[in-house]
């Protein structure tokens, strides 16, 4: 299966309901099914990237890693390790974005 990044750098294509209930953020416009556990409609990464800035994903803009990346903490996560997620994605979502600025 190929690997299918979303507007956060999380793995779309790692998610259990990945093509079962979800095509990823880009195919569904930011409306994951989760939502409604965080009281939200649109996924606000989704909202900011896509939607506000018109941007592919968050590794394009200059901001990165924004509040938003550190606000979207699971409970499930120590400190440290969302500061790894945190860091992971941004590493991920900047190399993405100089990618595709080569391709260019």
């Amino acid at each position: 299966m190929e690997n299918v990044t979303g507007v956060c750098g999380c793995s779309c294509s790692d998610c259990r309901i990945y093509e079962k209930e979800c095509m990823g953020c880009y195919a569904i416009e930011g409306k994951a099914c989760w939502l409604n556990e965080v009281g939200l409609e649109v996924c606000d990464f989704y909202q900011c990237c896509v939607t506000e800035r018109a941007l592919e994903h968050c590794g394009e803009c200059s901001l990165i890693p924004c509040k938003q990346f550190w606000a979207n903490k699971s409970p499930e996560w120590t400190e440290a390790e969302h500061k790894q997620i945190v860091e992971d994605r941004v590493i991920l979502l900047k190399a993405l974005a100089q990618t595709r600025h080569e391709a260019l």
